[in-house]
C-alpha cells in the first residue's frame, strides 16, 4: 500500500499577479541545440537562484560576459532574449512585429525573429537559440531586472533540479542520470512544447477527475484553470463563490476570479483547499490552449525540491521533512 503525503498547503485570499500559465511563441521549426555537455560532470554543477515573488531567477552569462538575470520558466516553449539586452549586447533585431496568442492581457507582445545566442550557466552552454520579445513591461511590473527566459528547450537538454529550501539550481547531464533520493516520481506527459502532468482535482470529498495540466515555473500563481472547464470539472460552486481580481501576464493585466478547489493530488502527495484563478473564456489567448490550466509556484515551493527530468519524462518531488516537535530526534533520508 502505498503512503499518502499530506502537503501543508492553505488556500490564498488575496490576489496575486502572475505570469502566465503558458506562454506560446511561433516558430517555423525547433533547431537542435548542440550542447557542450562533456563538460558537465555526472555530479552536475550548482549555482544559487533568487526566488522574488515567487520567480526563480538565475545568473547567466551571454556572449561570454556574465552577470545577466534569467527566469525559469517552464511554460514558455522558447527561451526568451529581452529586446533591451539584446541591444546591448550589440545585436539589431529586425522585423519586430505584434504577435497574438502570447500570454494574457491587452498589450500587444512584440516579437522578433529568432537570434543565435551563447548562454552558459558556469562552463555550460544552455541555451544558443533565443525568441527576443520587448520584456519592458515585465520588468517594470514585477520590479526586477529580466534579460531574459529559460524555457521548456532548456529543460529538454538538461536534468534539473530546483532546491526550494536551499535556494540552488543543479544542472545534471541526461545520459544515464539515476534518482537516488526518496521523493516522490511523477510521469510527465510527451509534449514538444511544455512540461505536462497528470493531476487529479476533487470537486467534494466524493468525486475526483484526472486532468493533464501544465507545470509552469514561470507564474506565481497556485492553479490556473480556463473557465470553460468549470462545469465538466463540477467546479460551479467554487466559481460562483469566487471573488473577482486582476493578475498580470506578458500582455498587462487581465481578470481572473479567485476560488478554490477542495482536493488536489500529484503523485502520493496530497493538500486540500487549493486557491484557484479562473480565467475568462473570452481571455484572447484561451482559444489557443489545449489543457484546462496549470499549476504554478503557488504548489511547487511547498516541496523542498523538483526535480524536472523531461529527457526520461518524469519528475521527482522532494518533501519538506515535518515540523519537529520539542524533545524529541528524528532522521530523515532524501
Amino acid at each position: 500500500m502505498r503512503r499518502r503525503i499530506i502537503l501543508p498547503l492553505a488556500a490564498m485570499l488575496c490576489v496575486m499577479p502572475q505570469a502566465d500559465p503558458t506562454r506560446t511563441i511561433q516558430q517555423k521549426s525547433d533547431p537542435p541545440l548542440t550542447l557542450r555537455q562533456s563538460k558537465l560532470p555526472g555530479a552536475g554543477i550548482t549555482v544559487p537562484f533568487e526566488y522574488f515573488r515567487r520567480h526563480i531567477f538565475v545568473t547567466v552569462s551571454l556572449q561570454g560576459k556574465p552577470g545577466f538575470i534569467f527566469m525559469l520558466d517552464s511554460g514558455a516553449n522558447r527561451n526568451i532574449l529581452n529586446l533591451r539586452t539584446s541591444k546591448l549586447l550589440g545585436m539589431q533585431p529586425l522585423k519586430l512585429q505584434q504577435e497574438k496568442n502570447v500570454g494574457f492581457g491587452d498589450a500587444p507582445v512584440y516579437v522578433a525573429p529568432e537570434e543565435r545566442v551563447n548562454a552558459s550557466i558556469g562552463s555550460i552552454q544552455v541555451a544558443q537559440v533565443m525568441a527576443v520579445i520587448d520584456l519592458n513591461r515585465f520588468e517594470q511590473h514585477f520590479g526586477h531586472p529580466t534579460d531574459g527566459m529559460l524555457g521548456y528547450p532548456f529543460l529538454r537538454n538538461f536534468v534539473v533540479k530546483v532546491d526550494f529550501q536551499k535556494k540552488l539550481l543543479t544542472l545534471f547531464p541526461t545520459g544515464g542520470y539515476t534518482y537516488r533520493g526518496s521523493g516522490v516520481e511523477v510521469l510527465l506527459k510527451p509534449s514538444r512544447d511544455f512540461v505536462i502532468t497528470p493531476i487529479t482535482l476533487g470537486c467534494d470529498r466524493l468525486v475526483r477527475y484526472r486532468v493533464d495540466m501544465a507545470v509552469d515555473t514561470g507564474s506565481d500563481a497556485t492553479m490556473m484553470l480556463y473557465d470553460q472547464y468549470v462545469r465538466q470539472l463540477e467546479l460551479v460552486d467554487s466559481r460562483q463563490h469566487s471573488v473577482s481580481g486582476l493578475a498580470f501576464g506578458l500582455n498587462g493585466f487581465y481578470p481572473v476570479a479567485l476560488g478554490s478547489i477542495n482536493s488536489f493530488y500529484i503523485g502520493d502527495a496530497e493538500t486540500h483547499n487549493v486557491a484557484v484563478d479562473y480565467l475568462a473564456e473570452n481571455e484572447t489567448a484561451a482559444a489557443a490552449r489545449t489543457l484546462p490550466g496549470a499549476i504554478g509556484n503557488g504548489i511547487l515551493q511547498n516541496f523542498r525540491a523538483v526535480i524536472f527530468d523531461v529527457p526520461q519524462g518524469r519528475m521527482f518531488l522532494e518533501l519538506k521533512p515535518p515540523p519537529l516537535t520539542p524533545g524529541t530526534t528524528r532522521t530523515v533520508r532524501y
